[in-house]
């Protein structure tokens, strides 16, 4: 059971410190070794948050409202039963924590299916509570892109799906499923289309609430498809589309009129509108123009209000039926799943990508965070600034920060052109500065002694003009859009050819603070001499840069580690030139030890290796993925080891031993470790699913 600091003994015992500290002023003391503050904490092990992440799915009882489900990337399903104040797990028997769809029984709302990606699809029959697997008969590793349930015979739906190809390379094999007995079996009723050899599946399903017979579907590249006939046969319906990239498609939900359907695409369309069930279709994107959609929402109650929710303008909402599009908020953020309370229909939830649930009370106009109790957030670095300041990247939701040591947070956002933060940098010469490195907004820099906030620099960086993610969906640090659209080598998600280039590491070298270098996805390395504010290439063009190292005594003596298996480069001269220092592995994270011993240290997907003078040599951990690595500064052979699926290891001696670093950490992916500058041997661990763990480790 993950533990949860016992706020009202931190606060006593930070109360009980301020009286003493002020007893011994008032007597005449110097009050000295403030920062040793985190020292009174002795039982330094809790989850610190913050709430939110990754919200891939939202759906509202619609017979008791005040129910509310979230299906996240990584942490499975949530379940609020108070409109969204609180949320509790509800995982009970789920084998897979990766939700991509949800759907509730439209006439028996305890009755919930979930889709994963890779393990079918899980059943509730208890409004969450437990989860039986209900997939027999879909395809091996089927990935569950929507569920359709027919509103008048609930025991029939429907299932898009994505399965593995033969080699485990595309083009991939996409079914639409059918079952008819409440999803105990599959039968598979749509079949590749667009040809045998084509890679193509469906999206989005849609029955209609009318003439339940009639089923339509958006599949990936091919456009819309219908069946007259229960899904038993199935016909593309395409008259007027010109963009086939088909991501959502929605029918009007009233059961007078279901002749109106909504289909909103992923690469330069946007929307299409049909008024004749399908037959024929028309552009709906005034003054809108090109946006990538995710899925569409229509308010059941008012059908001429529909949301879009995209990945490149948040919200869009129409009040017209799609005549005009407004915004609908949101703007900075990627949207999943947009759900429509019954019957207030002014009350929405938005699931976005990293910045979490979001809700709304006015149609979208404000938005607030309703994440209390969701614990999915995909943290990356967290820097302790001083002993109650801590400053944290979450991907998809930039920075955050926090004055009583993760007890609460706010966001720190200002001047930040890319919430999709890789990785924060504290400038070891000047501890005040701090460096965001974003996946397609650049390098910014933000002073923690003024509040201008963040401002990007780096020139004579690379920047993308794609938003391809930088790392492949095999990955450790894959993220949903990662596993979900990095599918076309030769294309990014919006169906261009692109050289993506992402920031992922910076380092500066420890023996010149100014000499800085930056690890891209695409374009090797790059070196500053400036504190980074001017860049030259260094080397590795076309290479992405998994880690980067630099020598504690010669700052032009760097190391790289590249996604290409077992490719690890070093560079004699800054980055002029590089050679081999191969190690048939996939290396991770790499980081040098502080003379006498003048270590390179490598995690690695074989486990843990130390380097010196041409030889490598490997020091446990054998069968674990090692993702990140820090070194103690004052025990340098104390090193802390994070992996991609077990939690996190220290050793004491350098690598020859190792022990669980804490048992709360089990079964997660540690993206880094940092330390508390004041007291080293408290640590913090970012996670891929559940935010920041803090932890006490050793005296």
């Amino acid at each position: 059971m993950r533990l949860k600091i016992n706020r009202i003994l931190i606060t006593t015992v930070f109360a009980c410190l301020l009286l003493f500290v002020s007893y011994l002023s008032s007597a005449g003391q110097t009050v000295t070794n403030v920062t040793h503050l985190p020292l009174v904490v002795t039982d330094l092990r809790s989850w610190i948050g913050p709430n939110g992440g990754y919200i891939t799915a939202v759906a509202i009882d619609r017979y008791n409202p005040k129910v509310v489900y979230a299906g996240t990337w990584g942490s499975g399903m949530f379940k609020s039963q108070d409109n969204g104040q609180t949320w509790q797990l509800a995982n009970q028997g789920l084998g897979n924590l990766y939700i991509n769809s949800l759907a509730i029984d439209p006439t028996k709302t305890t009755t919930l299916y979930a889709g994963t990606y890779k393990n079918q699809l899980y059943k509730s029959i208890d409004g969450g509570n437990t989860w039986t697997w209900s997939g027999a008969g879909m395809q091996d590793q089927a990935i569950v892109y929507s569920i359709a349930i027919d509103p008048t015979l609930s025991s029939r739906l429907f299932a898009a799906t994505r399965g593995i190809s033969n080699n485990g390379n595309p083009p991939w094999k996409g079914v639409l499923y059918k079952s008819a007995d409440a999803g105990q079996t599959w039968t598979p009723v749509l079949t590749n289309v667009g040809g045998v050899d084509a890679q193509d599946w469906v999206y989005s399903l849609a029955v209609d609430p009318n003439y339940h017979n009639n089923i339509y579907a958006a599949s990936h590249e091919h456009g819309p498809y219908y069946s007259y006939d229960g899904g038993e046969n199935w016909n593309p319906i395409d008259s007027g589309i010109t963009d086939y990239s088909g991501r959502a498609i929605v029918i009007d939900p009233r059961k007078m009129d279901s002749s109106t359907l909504f289909y909103g695409v992923w690469h330069f369309a946007t929307v299409y509108k049909s008024i004749t069930r399908g037959e024929d279709w028309f552009l709906s994107n005034n003054k809108i123009g090109y946006n990538k959609v995710y899925t569409i929402a229509i308010d059941p109650l008012h059908p001429d209000r529909v949301y879009l929710a995209t990945f490149t303008r948040g919200i869009l909402k129409t009040l017209d039926g799609g005549i005009n599009w407004l915004l609908g908020g949101l703007q900075d953020d990627n949207i999943y799943s947009i759900a429509i309370h019954p019957t207030t229909t002014s009350t929405l939830y938005a699931g976005t990508a990293g910045n979490g649930l979001q809700k709304s009370l006015d149609a979208g106009t404000t938005w607030q965070p309703a994440n209390s109790g969701i614990d999915n957030a995909m943290a990356t670095t967290i820097i302790v600034s001083d002993p109650q300041r801590l400053i944290a990247s979450i991907y998809g939701a930039g920075v955050v920060q926090s004055t009583d040591r993760g007890l609460t947070w706010s966001t720190m956002n200002k001047g930040l052109g890319d919430k999709f933060v890789h990785a924060l940098v504290q400038n070891p010469g000047v501890p005040s500065l701090i460096y965001a490195l974003t996946n397609t907004g650049g390098l910014f820099l933000n002073n923690l002694n003024n509040d201008t906030g963040w401002v990007s620099l780096g020139l004579g960086l690379p920047l993308t003009e794609g938003d391809q993610p930088a790392f492949p969906a095999d990955h450790p640090f894959a993220t949903h859009e990662m596993q979900e659209f990095t599918i076309s080598p030769d294309n990014d998600v919006s169906g261009n050819q692109t050289n993506n280039v992402n920031l992922l590491v910076m380092t500066f070298a420890p023996s010149n603070p100014h000499i800085v270098y930056m690890g891209t996805g695409g374009s090797g390395v790059y070196r500053s001499t400036d504190n980074g504010h001017n860049w030259l290439p260094a080397g590795l063009d076309g290479e992405t840069i998994q880690s980067l190292a630099v020598d504690q005594v010669d700052s032009n003596l760097v190391y790289a580690a590249t996604l290409t298996p077992g490719s690890i480069k070093v560079s004699m001269n800054g980055g002029t030139s590089w050679s081999d220092a191969s190690l048939p592995v996939t290396i991770y994270s790499l980081a040098t030890a502080p003379y006498p011993y003048g270590f390179l240290y490598a995690g690695t997907s074989a486990g843990f290796y130390r380097y010196k003078s041409g030889n490598w040599r490997q020091m446990g951990l054998v069968d674990q993925v090692v993702t990140a690595i820090t070194i103690n500064p004052i025990n340098q052979e104390r090193i802390y080891a994070g992996t991609a699926t077990n939690g996190a290891f220290y050793t004491n001696d350098g690598g020859l031993s190792w022990q669980l670093a804490d048992e709360n950490l089990n079964g997660f992916t540690i993206q880094s470790i940092n330390l508390d500058p004041s007291s080293p041997n408290i640590v913090y661990f970012s996670t891929k699913t559940h935010g920041i763990y803090a932890t006490k480790i050793g005296y």
